[in-house]
């Protein structure tokens, strides 16, 4: 797996940073949005790219999707222990 994969576009970086931070939770498209700032239509595409890569997963409740990162998988633990680290550094 290649980091442009991942980190395809700004929106794809502000997305799974949320969901890291939100980690225990699961929110629906137009709150992802409404959170990160982003337009819907961008949260869809990143959303589609996430899952066809399994860092996230989507589930209906109640006629809602709610989407949620897969925090067992090698690639959200990874990227989980990276947004850890980088918290810790301090800008030269």
């Amino acid at each position: 797996m290649k980091l442009d994969e991942i980190f395809a576009s700004k929106a794809h970086a502000k997305l799974i940073q949320f969901l890291i931070e939100n980690r225990d939770k699961g929110f629906s498209q137009n709150h992802l949005a409404r959170m990160t700032g982003l337009a819907p239509s961008t949260v869809a595409r990143v959303i589609a790219n996430l899952e066809n890569l399994g860092l996230i997963q989507s589930a209906n409740l109640e006629g809602v999707k709610l989407i949620t990162l897969r925090r067992e998988t090698k690639l959200a633990q990874t990227l989980t222990t990276l947004h850890e680290e980088l918290k810790t550094i301090t800008k030269p």
